[in-house]
């Protein structure tokens, strides 16, 4: 079944580097700057678009480069770069590509131009092939391109949106191949980057495709703060203007201070839980069960989280059209948590106040990433409701190389992740990177379920439909029964803003934040 996606192109009079069109008009007054000062909680280190967190920065922070496709806070795809898509079959799509836009440098955007920074990604980016399931492109002419994919997907346009297919220019690098500066097509352009400092510049592009941005700012400024703490001070004294993922125990302070306010919204992210299923007694899924039913969620996102988030009615947030919340998500029963667990064989046959069998005591190593700031208030949350039903819990907050070496040697029971639930906005990616039995997270904990990997690729071969939801759906039941991986609370989005800062809008659809071209400073 072929769906296609078209909207009639508006021409628009842009200047462009090198042609005579007109500049867009930019509200700045004579001789005033307006300077937008964004903190970026990663490491910069390069601008090069095979890095995902340079592409991030790029696209979403600093509004330098785009995607052929753009997707809005209502989970609907729209056009961006490409004007329509059909699949022609099972492993082909064509993309319509706009007629009207040129690069930063001047060069013309087209066919070539993104066959040329795809190809470049299918060599160099091992993200850009998973994410897309791209093989290969070919030029059907000036602004047509054909994509032959590894497998059935009807989630091609959804994957295009991702920070993975941001399109630049091939002047981005030099001579000798290297990647020396971002050449991309979107409002702003680039100004500067201080590597060393790891502070990345860019001021309004004057050839920008569409109509004209209603926003004064005149550059824009972006900080690598990777420590929250830094964030939170930052934006408290007036250093910064935007500042994401702050300490929630800042978050009173920060409301009530002079010159910023704070702003929570809720975003397609979860906090999940993935049982060790390589160890013995987490085989039995009455024992996951009991562990599930011994947590109260609810207390986690009102009072451990602060509000910041939401109690889970499912896998994924309410809202997303394949979002199924007709599951059972097992609420908070400490009776119904013992009595599971003394089904399967676990008593206090000492008296000591924790549970053995076997003469062996029932104990958990749970760990986590130190990155997000809601991961290790949650663990440290739910060793407390293991230890009121006699489960005895040891936390472990771990950076990321030893996160994975815990993983990876099999040093732990649960593990508690946070991702984005729409990183590709589609009804399939989420479960298939952390559900379906080829993906990492489901080969590290030893789960595999035959009947929900058909329903997952069912799926994830159709296109966007009714059909394809109700796959989903289906799907999420499945997984919501064996719970080898679970859902204990959707993520929040905390951002500390500037007074000064007006036209701000957050879109659940993305996996960290978009700062919208029209944001702008009083």
């Amino acid at each position: 079944m072929k769906k296609t996606f078209f909207v009639m192109l508006v021409f628009v009079s842009l200047l462009t580097v090198g042609c005579s069109r007109t500049r867009t008009v930019l509200s700045v007054p004579p001789g005033e700057e307006k300077v937008l000062r964004i903190a970026y909680p990663d490491t910069l280190t390069t601008l090069d678009i095979v890095n995902g967190s340079a592409a991030t920065m790029l696209l979403e922070i600093a509004g330098v480069v785009q995607t052929l496709v753009a997707v809005d806070s209502n989970f609907i795809l729209h056009p961006s770069l490409a004007v329509s898509w059909e699949r022609a079959d099972d492993t082909t799509w064509l993309f319509k590509l706009r007629d009207d836009v040129m690069f930063h440098d001047g060069t013309p955007f087209n066919a070539e131009a993104v066959k040329w920074c795809f190809d470049r990604n299918l060599e160099e980016n091992v993200s850009f092939s998973r994410t897309t399931g791209i093989a290969s492109s070919s030029v059907i002419d000036e602004y047509t391109i054909q994509f032959e994919t590894t497998v059935k997907t009807g989630e091609l346009p959804e994957a295009l949106t991702n920070v993975a297919a941001a399109i630049v220019a091939k002047s981005s690098l030099d001579a000798s191949g290297e990647f020396v500066r971002a050449v991309g097509t979107g409002y702003f352009m680039q100004d500067d980057f201080d590597v060393s400092r790891g502070i990345f510049s860019c001021i309004p592009y004057g050839g920008y495709w569409e109509k004209d941005v209603n926003s004064s700012v005149s550059k824009r400024i972006v900080y690598s703060m990777t420590d929250s703490s830094t964030r939170s001070l930052a934006a408290q004294s007036g250093e910064i203007d935007i500042a994401s993922d702050v300490p929630f125990s800042d978050i009173s302070s920060l409301s009530n201070a002079k010159g910023v306010r704070v702003e929570k919204f809720y975003t397609a992210r979860t906090y999940f839980f993935s049982y060790n299923l390589n160890k013995e007694y987490l085989k039995d899924t009455n024992v996951r069960k009991a562990l599930v039913y011994a947590i109260n969620k609810k207390e986690i996102v009102n009072d451990v989280l602060l509000g910041v988030g939401q109690v889970p009615k499912g896998i994924y947030m309410d809202g997303m059209p394949w979002s199924n919340s007709d599951v059972d998500t097992y609420e908070y029963d400490v009776e119904k948590a013992k009595s599971l667990l003394a089904g399967a064989g676990f008593r206090d046959s000492d008296g000591d106040g924790f549970l053995d069998k076997d003469g062996k005591r029932l104990s958990l190593r749970i760990i986590t990433g130190s990155r997000r700031p809601g991961n290790s208030l949650i663990t440290q949350a739910v060793q407390g409701y293991f230890a009121a039903i006699g489960v005895e819990a040891q936390v472990a907050v771990l950076d990321g190389n030893a996160s994975n070496e815990a993983i990876k040697n099999n040093e732990y029971d649960l593990n508690l992740s946070s991702a984005a639930t729409a990183y590709i906005p589609s009804a399939s990616y989420y479960l298939y990177q952390y559900y379906h039995s080829d993906s990492v997270n489901a080969k590290n904990i030893a789960y595999a379920n035959p009947e929900l990997d058909r329903l997952i690729d069912q799926c994830r071969g159709t296109i966007a439909s009714e059909e394809k939801y109700d796959l989903s759906k289906r799907a999420q039941a499945v997984a919501q029964n064996d719970v080898a991986v679970y859902t204990v609370a959707l993520y929040g989005a905390v951002f500390v803003l500037s007074d000064r800062i007006k036209n701000f809008s957050y879109s659940a659809a993305v996996h960290d934040f978009i700062v919208p071209y029209s944001a702008d400073l009083n």
